[in-house]
């Protein structure tokens, strides 16, 4: 039986001794990660590395350790695998609720450290126990290509906004804007859905934002912006995609305002209604700007009464004028008014029903 080497993501605050050099050869690469918090100081990590059979199908096998971590975490593993252990990089990492509740400054700290780690790298939050969820059967892809490939499609197409391991690390060390991560939730035991957005204070998870105010939300913090929305008009639902948009973010220092400005081109491509015509659509673009407006501006002040910025307000008035005070701002910020004005364009519509 051919020998195998596991290469496992770990946290280096909790590893104890040397890493022997290991040949490269027939590796087995460890290509998704997690973390729950059990009580006191014990936490379970999860280690997932696929092996194929004859149809290519993706089969995961896995190291699931309960540890002090205070303790060597290395001699554990090694064990468990009867493997030698080493570090090496990971598509997905998972980090369950507890875990972020309480902080994830070592994790992030870490993973940016290990100059094996690709930047790109996801990183999500788990509804549930993070074991649980890497232990799904994702058949045909495993568990890594899966839940990497939701939230790859997830951001490109629909509504969580962009984020890796390299851009939640420059939001982290940011004092100026707070940072997010998506939250995942295992529905059944081969699939996984999309639960939320997941707000860090510093670095701890203090606010987890409905999925559809995700949308909203992405319109505040990313450039590339493409998903879809749901409104109601006259007792019939209309699906609209996001085809283009741009939005601007304007702050007045002086009076403590903040202007945004947001236009979308967009397409209907579900409609529970009969034929549609100009007025209907009309209708309907009038319907979804009320809506934008109204939900970006909850979201904002929802962030605001609880003393939280991951929009990164307070960089933008850094931004746009020389004379910002830090001191005055924190004492400011609870009264920042917030203006948002949308312009929504629908072109031909999709398919209807």
């Amino acid at each position: 039986m051919k020998k195998s080497i596991l290469i496992l993501f770990l946290f280096s605050p909790l590893l104890s001794g040397c890493v022997q050099t290991s040949i490269l050869d027939d590796l087995t690469l460890t290509n998704a990660g997690g973390i729950d918090y059990i009580d006191g100081n014990k936490i379970k990590i999860t280690a997932i590395y696929s092996l194929y059979n004859a149809e290519k199908e993706a089969e995961d096998e896995n190291i699931t350790v309960t540890i002090n971590h205070r303790a060597g975490i290395l001699d554990h593993l090694s064990r468990e695998a009867q493997w030698p252990v080493i570090t090496s990089e990971l598509d997905v990492f998972v980090i369950d609720m507890k875990t972020a509740e309480r902080g994830i400054f070592p994790i992030i700290d870490t993973l940016q450290r290990d100059a094996s780690i690709g930047s790109r790298v996801y990183l999500a939050i788990s509804e549930g126990s993070a074991n649980e969820l890497l232990l799904g059967k994702y058949k045909p892809d495993g568990s890594a290509k899966y839940i990497s490939s939701m939230i790859e499609n997830n951001i490109k197409h629909r509504n969580i906004p962009n984020t890796n391991l390299h851009l939640f690390s420059s939001d982290f060390f940011q004092e100026a804007k707070g940072s997010y991560l998506p939250v995942l939730k295992k529905v059944s035991e081969d699939k996984v859905e999309l639960d939320g957005l997941a707000i860090f204070h510093k670095d701890k998870l203090v606010y987890k934002l409905p999925v559809n105010d995700m949308f909203y939300f992405k319109i505040l913090v990313d450039q590339h912006l493409r998903g879809t929305l749901v409104v109601q008009v006259d007792h019939k639902g209309a699906t609209i995609e996001n085809i283009k948009s741009s939005s601007s973010i304007k702050t007045d220092l002086n009076a403590m305002t903040v202007d945004i400005k947001y236009e979308m081109i967009g397409t209907i491509t579900k409609y529970t209604g009969k034929k549609l015509n100009r007025s209907k659509t009309n209708k309907i673009a009038k319907k979804l700007e009320e809506k934008i407006n109204s939900k970006i501006k909850k979201n904002l002040t929802d962030f605001q009464d609880m003393g939280i910025d991951p929009v990164g307000i307070e960089r933008k008035f850094r931004q746009q004028h020389r004379d910002f005070n830090e001191k005055k701002w924190k004492e400011n910020y609870k009264n920042v008014k917030f203006n948002v004005h949308s312009k929504v364009t629908i072109t031909e519509s999709g398919t209807l029903e």
